[in-house]
């Protein structure tokens, strides 16, 4: 199943988790001066190295991914008015 959240959608329920964590009544898209920021992690992954150089392949052609010397980078994007979020929920039984 697709689940699609637009941006009012969520700043309509930050609203009113606000208001009901903290009983403050703020009109949040009036108080934005641009547009919300969504800060994530970026994966920064690693492969395993023969000597030679060449990238190390296990038995189904794929990369190894040599986890010890994985990184992540903190990125960010802005969240203007037209995004939204998509969900793809597995159906449950």
């Amino acid at each position: 199943m697709r689940v699609k959240i637009d941006q009012w959608e969520v700043l309509h329920a930050i609203e009113r988790y606000i208001k009901d964590q903290y009983g403050v009544d703020y009109d949040i898209t009036e108080g934005l001066e641009d547009n919300p920021v969504i800060e994530y992690q970026e994966i920064i992954r690693s492969f395993e190295k023969h000597k030679n150089g060449r990238v190390v392949k296990n038995e189904h052609g794929f990369p190894v991914i040599d986890h010890s010397k994985t990184t992540y980078k903190n990125a960010s994007c802005e969240w203007k008015e037209f995004d939204s979020i998509t969900l793809y929920l597995a159906p449950t039984s």
